[in-house]
This record gives C-alpha cells, sequence and structure tokens, in this order.
C-alpha cells in the first residue's frame, strides 16, 4: 500500500503542476496562489503554520535576543562613562549606543504584538517614529529637577542619543559632571534594558501563555489570530504599515517631500539627528526586510509566485545602493535635505517602488488584504 501512496501524491502533484502551467497562462499572482495553494496543502510542503515558526524562531526572538545583548552592552559602557567623563569613556558608551539603535532598526518593522498593544514596548524604546519626536527642552527641565525620565518625548533611544551626542566630546564631558545628568542616563537605560527584557519575555517559548505561541498557533485556537491568513495578513501588514513611515515620515516629512507640507523642508525632524545616523538607520531598516524573506517569506513566496521574490530582492538592493550612494556623497541626511534635494527625492523614489511592490504584488501573490495605506495618494 505504501507505494501505491507515494504514487498517488506524485499523480496528484504532477497534477496540479499542469493545471498551474497550462491553464494559467497570465501571470495573475491570484489563480497561481490558488493553485499553489491546493499543491502547498496537500504535499504539506511549506504552509503558512511553517513560516510563522520559521520567522519566529529564525528571526524575531534572535533579532529581540541580540537587541537585548546590545542594550546590556550600553549599559555597562554608561556605567564605566558615569563613574569617568572622560574622551575614551564617551566614545565607548556613544559606539555602544550606535550598536543598541541599529541593532533596533533591523526589527523595528515588527511593531506588533508586545511591541504594540497591549505592552506598547516600541513606543518607550523609540519616540520619533512611534509618537513624537523627543522635547530638549522637558528633558533638561527633568534632568535639573532630578525626576524619572518617564513619560513620552523624554525616554528611550532617541534620548539617550541627545544626551550622548547633542555636544562636542568636551562639552559632553563637563555636562555629565552633573550628578542628576547621570543619574538621568543610567535610569533612562535601565528603562530600555526592561522593555527589551519584555520583548524576550513574551516571545519565551517556555511560557505557553507567551505571545509566541499566539502567533505561531495561528488558526490552531489561538485568540488573536484564528486562521491562519490572520497570521500571514500581520506580517504583510507589517511590511507595508513601515514601508509608509519609512517614506512618509523619514524621508519625505523632513525633505519637504511629503504632499502634506507642500516642499517646506525641516531638517529638525531628520532621525538620529545629533548622531548622524538617519542613513545607516535606513539600511537597516532594508536588512530588517531582507531578513524577513531569508527567514522563510522568500521560499513562501515562491510557491505562489515565480516572478515577485527575484523583483523583491532587486528593489530591495537597489534601494539599499541609493541610500548608500547619497551617504556617500552627503555624509549626513541633513545635508543631503539643504544642498541635495534632488538625490534625496531619487532615493525616495526607490522606497516608493519598494512600497508599491510589497503592497501590490506581494499581497496579490499570497492573497492577501492590506490593512494600512499611505495618506499620500502615491
Amino acid at each position: 500500500m505504501k507505494p501505491i501512496k507515494i504514487k498517488l501524491k506524485i499523480l496528484t502533484y504532477g497534477f496540479y503542476l499542469f493545471l498551474f502551467n497550462c491553464g494559467v497562462q497570465s501571470d495573475s499572482a491570484s489563480e497561481k496562489a490558488q493553485i499553489l495553494g491546493l499543491v502547498d496543502t496537500y504535499l504539506k510542503t511549506y504552509t503558512t503554520s511553517s513560516l510563522l515558526v520559521d520567522i519566529s524562531n529564525n528571526l524575531i526572538i534572535p533579532k529581540y535576543i541580540n537587541l537585548d545583548h546590545k542594550v546590556s552592552a550600553l549599559q555597562t559602557a554608561a556605567a564605566a562613562y558615569t563613574t569617568t567623563q572622560d574622551t575614551t569613556n564617551l566614545n565607548l558608551v556613544r559606539n555602544a549606543w550606535i550598536e543598541a539603535d541599529l541593532a533596533y532598526r533591523q526589527i523595528e518593522w515588527a511593531y506588533f504584538g508586545p511591541a504594540n498593544i497591549p505592552f506598547n514596548v516600541y513606543l518607550f524604546l523609540d519616540s520619533f517614529s512611534r509618537a513624537f519626536s523627543i522635547d530638549p527642552t522637558l528633558i533638561e527641565s527633568k534632568i535639573n529637577s532630578n525626576l524619572t525620565p518617564s513619560g513620552l518625548r523624554v525616554d528611550g533611544l532617541d534620548t539617550v542619543e541627545y544626551l550622548l551626542f547633542k555636544d562636542n566630546a568636551s562639552t559632553t564631558n563637563t555636562a555629565f559632571a552633573d550628578a542628576n545628568r547621570r543619574t538621568y542616563l543610567t535610569k533612562l537605560i535601565q528603562d530600555i534594558k526592561t522593555q527589551t527584557g519584555l520583548l524576550i519575555f513574551h516571545w519565551d517559548k517556555s511560557r505557553s501563555s507567551s505571545f509566541y505561541y499566539s502567533f505561531t498557533n495561528a488558526g490552531k485556537g489561538s485568540r488573536e489570530y484564528p486562521n491562519t491568513k490572520d497570521g500571514l495578513t500581520e506580517l504583510t501588514n507589517q511590511m507595508v504599515f513601515f514601508c509608509n513611515t519609512i517614506v512618509d515620515i523619514k524621508i519625505a516629512e523632513p525633505s519637504g517631500l511629503r504632499a502634506t507640507n507642500l516642499g517646506v523642508k525641516d531638517i529638525t525632524k531628520v532621525e538620529t539627528p545629533y548622531a548622524n545616523l538617519s542613513f545607516d538607520s535606513l539600511l537597516q531598516n532594508l536588512q530588517g526586510f531582507s531578513d524577513i524573506g531569508d527567514a522563510g517569506l522568500y521560499k513562501f513566496l515562491a510557491l505562489r509566485s515565480e516572478t515577485v521574490v527575484p523583483r523583491l530582492q532587486d528593489q530591495i538592493r537597489i534601494t539599499s545602493a541609493s541610500v548608500s550612494s547619497l551617504k556617500l556623497k552627503y555624509g549626513s541626511f541633513q545635508n543631503a535635505i539643504s544642498t541635495g534635494n534632488g538625490d534625496v527625492e531619487v532615493m525616495l523614489n526607490e522606497f516608493k517602488k519598494l512600497r508599491v511592490l510589497i503592497s501590490t504584488e506581494l499581497i496579490s501573490a499570497l492573497g492577501g488584504t492590506i490593512g494600512v495605506s499611505s495618506n499620500d495618494g502615491d
């Protein structure tokens, strides 16, 4: 009986492939998704559940662990600096902050689960794109009054950047001679460490009530994701949502290229303005998209469309090259906006192409729908 079953599987698989190759003459992603979905379901080759497990185990959890380790290193460097305020220790803590911030940018797209509601972890990590930019006046007021770094616009990685990078080394060392400032920095980083710890805790596989099981058990009793498609939709919607954040908020808004600001530039809205890390942040954001593909999305998508994956890979590569080109030419995003806004627009257009590819062809190939959209109409 066993050889007969194997032959039956082969014949069935061949039948579906015949339908796929002969019955779909157009490159209709949705029709191919239906046919290849039948093959996928029958042969159990690489299902939606497999994808969600791989994304969780091979991407999200390792990225969060890496981020937590980088914040621990930042904590250690900050402890040395608050003990001895010299240029060597300042450079060490600045470099530790850069590594922590870039580690966050690689997984910044994953704005769901404990990162969003109900724990809002990302709100405490990054006040720039999740709520409001930091308020230096309010930060200084809290330091002078020796208050805790709690509340919007006075916490997160952005506030650490402000404290460490806003002045030259000599001025920064002098400022940190103030015990209140050292206390604020210490508590601030401890709060960040608490948040990265929460991400790991709520994705912990050893806890049956963790978000990990809600996500990976989509369609198998998960309250948040009643169907497997809900888990897949979460991933794809987050990609679209984050494309909108990059295009509209991170690039178009400060450079005056957003329809709503009528060409008015405002370089104060550039991300990480004190450390001049905006281009590096964008590169890590793009690396995050590439990592989603490598963790399983490319494999899953290739079963449903033979054309979208290579085009998506190419567009990520082209977009990354456009960012690197501006970084090499202008150094900082502020300089690019001030003296080469035409080049910024070229870079922005590559991000828009990536957004269109993800929000239309990728979504269509997977038979999904978009829950978020850009308000700019482009």
